[in-house]
């Protein structure tokens, strides 16, 4: 039972794997710009393009001493005209010295020609895990997505894969082959993305719209999602709402609808997500951070996170509260300490301290 226990804090790590420290939705937020404004891929996460690796990563989020000493030395992330490259490099280290992986990803994305890209991702344990062609139309109002990419749902939180958010099949890196369909509808963005993972039809439906009051000084967003997929294919059997994908990663995730947005103001932001997973649904999930800027390169982070397997507070639930900094004290790398306090569920009680390393360009 103490190995349970023990062994839990990290499976808790392991869901913490985001597509990128910086798919920041809280800068989203604050500008009302949509996330293909800082990513290749027009959903957010994974490789930055040029303007979010110098104008936020390099600009927002690096100490401005730290920024004054190497501006001189920074170098693009291009090799050629129509190559852009970057990475992900991401370490946990425990409280008792123990050093956990959690991400090692090259990517490399090639523009031919104006608004036609090929993005690809490696992984050093698992091969090249996403390749997709993206198309732009009408200055770029428009996208078609082929090929192998992450599906669309939610918010792109730091910590968006979180704990409880995995327990409802939205483990980090869910990548499928698929199309997908993308516009900028008046002042929101859409997006329809099919998969057929295991012969089941799977549709996604991913919609939000960033916003400004200035008479306010007031940013805000509101968005939903949708994945449903068929109930038959090949196999007459249901898959369970209660499966754990995160080892099969080829095994469609149950149904989901999630409803999401915030609210900035200032050097705060707050963002939250709610998600109903299962086909009747029977599983919740919720996941909200605040975050404040104490100075450009320094953040402070209190997040909160709630989990019910079967929609029943009764029969128990899985509750937790993360405090954590986020230091930037040279461009491209992040220094996170975390104290996570485990409210309710099997850890009731018991609290763990984790330093993480990430480097990402």
């Amino acid at each position: 039972m103490r190995l349970a226990c023990h062994m839990l804090p990290v499976g808790c790590a392991v869901g913490l794997i985001a597509a990128s420290v910086y798919a920041l939705p809280r800068f989203s937020l604050q500008n009302s710009t949509p996330c293909q404004t800082c990513h290749i891929n027009p959903s957010g996460g994974g490789m930055r393009n040029e303007f979010g690796n110098h104008a936020v990563a390099f600009q927002e989020l690096v100490l401005p001493p730290m920024k004054k000493l190497v501006e001189d030395r920074f170098k693009p992330p291009r090799l050629g005209e129509s190559v852009t490259v970057g990475f992900d490099l991401r370490y946990l280290v425990f409280d008792d010295g123990e050093v956990f992986r959690m991400q090692t990803d090259a990517y490399a994305a090639i523009e031919p020609f104006r608004d036609f890209y090929y993005q690809l991702r490696l992984s050093d344990e698992q091969g090249i895990t996403e390749n997709f062609g993206l198309l732009y139309f009408d200055e770029q109002r428009h996208y078609i997505k082929v090929g192998r990419f992450e599906l669309s749902h939610g918010l792109k939180l730091e910590d968006h894969t979180a704990y409880v958010r995995s327990r409802t099949g939205d483990q980090p890196h869910l990548y499928y082959d698929g199309l997908a369909l993308g516009a900028k509808i008046g002042d929101g963005y859409a997006a329809v993305e099919l998969f057929n993972p295991e012969d089941r039809g799977m549709i996604v439906v991913h919609a939000y719209r960033p916003g400004f009051i200035p008479q306010l000084n007031l940013g805000w967003m509101a968005g939903f999602s949708g994945r449903f997929s068929e109930k038959g294919g090949d196999s007459d059997d249901e898959p369970s709402d209660e499966t754990d994908h995160s080892h099969d990663p080829a095994g469609p995730p149950p149904d989901n609808r999630a409803v999401f947005g915030g609210l900035s103001y200032d050097r705060f932001s707050l963002l939250g997500e709610l998600d109903l997973a299962g086909r009747s649904p029977d599983q919740l999930a919720f996941c909200a951070g605040f975050t404040a800027r104490i100075e450009h390169g320094l953040y402070f982070l209190t997040e909160y996170n709630f989990y019910d397997g079967d929609r029943d507070i009764a029969a128990g639930v899985d509750e937790f509260v993360r405090l954590s900094l986020q230091v930037f004290p040279l461009p491209y790398v992040e220094l996170r300490p975390a104290y996570t306090w485990y409210t309710r569920g099997p850890l009731d009680g018991e609290d763990d301290f984790y330093l993480q390393l990430h480097l990402g360009y």
